[in-house]
């Protein structure tokens, strides 16, 4: 059985930037905000058996170069993002040896089924690029696909139209060689939803899914952990804004104090690890 992971995703950037402009606070800050949601990681990592065997930190060298520096010191589990926040096309932040220094390696690609091919096929190109320095590397790669509705998608996407089009994603990039360790993908609303992504992730043999979060509340987060929780792929979760936003903002804010936030980042984020856990028909499995 594999070990589940419970992976905080801090790694955001252009959401920080849009914040902070909408709120009157300067850019300048958005590093505090990476170190303060690290501390909170770390302050779970140092009461949770469950984060001390499952934890990963994923976080920006954009913004977060300290925070990633005092988590590794640590001895957390630490990665990065490759891609360049808000790029579409997928661009890289920079050279892989500079830019991915940590355990694991992340990157987004969107997609939506009219995207023409000859794109899809330059992106599918340099994901397999970074694939080969991650193998070189030993580098576990986490592959989020950010599956959008095409103009008349809409209707029933979530449920059906999503499903469907991640599935032949992840079977196109197994026919072209493109096989991560992780499939980071967004929660599905039933059982039957997560049995067509499930289905084809199974094709390639080792790979695993995390849900992310896309900032939903609790009970979304619920939902989708108990739609997936008979699914063999399904390993943990990569969720972050659910986790630190609200607190971090109300921090920059001067509503809540430093160390308010961070007990708070680090109740919630075992408060996800607690829902991931009692969804599981077998409880968490063990390390």
């Amino acid at each position: 059985m594999h070990r589940p992971v419970y992976m905080l995703a801090i790694d955001h950037r252009w959401q920080w930037e849009e914040w902070c402009d909408a709120h009157g606070v300067e850019r300048h800050r958005i590093p505090e905000v990476k170190r303060l949601a690290a501390e909170a990681f770390l302050l779970a990592r140092g009461r949770s058996q469950s984060v001390r065997r499952s934890g990963a930190l994923l976080v920006d060298l954009t913004y977060g170069r300290t925070a990633y520096d005092r988590a590794r010191e640590a001895g957390a589990v630490t990665g990065t993002p490759a891609e360049r926040a808000g790029a579409f096309p997928l661009e890289w932040t920079a050279p892989f040896d500079a830019a991915l220094p940590g355990d694991f390696v992340k990157v987004l690609v969107r997609h939506r089924s009219d995207i023409p091919t000859d794109l899809v096929a330059s992106q599918r190109a340099q994901l397999l690029d970074l694939q080969r320095w991650c193998s070189g590397a030993g580098r576990p790669l986490v592959l989020e696909v950010l599956v959008s509705p095409a103009a008349g998608e809409e209707p029933g996407f979530d449920a059906e139209g999503r499903p469907r089009l991640l599935a032949a994603y992840i079977r196109d990039a197994y026919r072209d060689g493109l096989v991560p360790q992780y499939w980071k993908i967004e929660g599905m609303p039933d059982a039957a939803a997560v049995a067509v992504v499930d289905e084809a992730i199974r094709e390639a043999e080792g790979p695993l899914q995390l849900i992310l979060g896309k900032g939903a509340g609790m009970d979304a987060v619920r939902g989708w952990f108990a739609a997936a929780s008979g699914a063999p792929t399904a390993a943990g979760f990569a969720i972050g804004r659910t986790v630190y936003f609200d607190a971090a903002g109300d921090w920059l804010l001067g509503r809540a104090g430093r160390e308010d936030a961070i007990t708070r980042i680090a109740d919630t984020y075992e408060q996800v690890i607690a829902c991931w856990e009692a969804a599981r028909p077998e409880g968490a499995p063990p390390a």
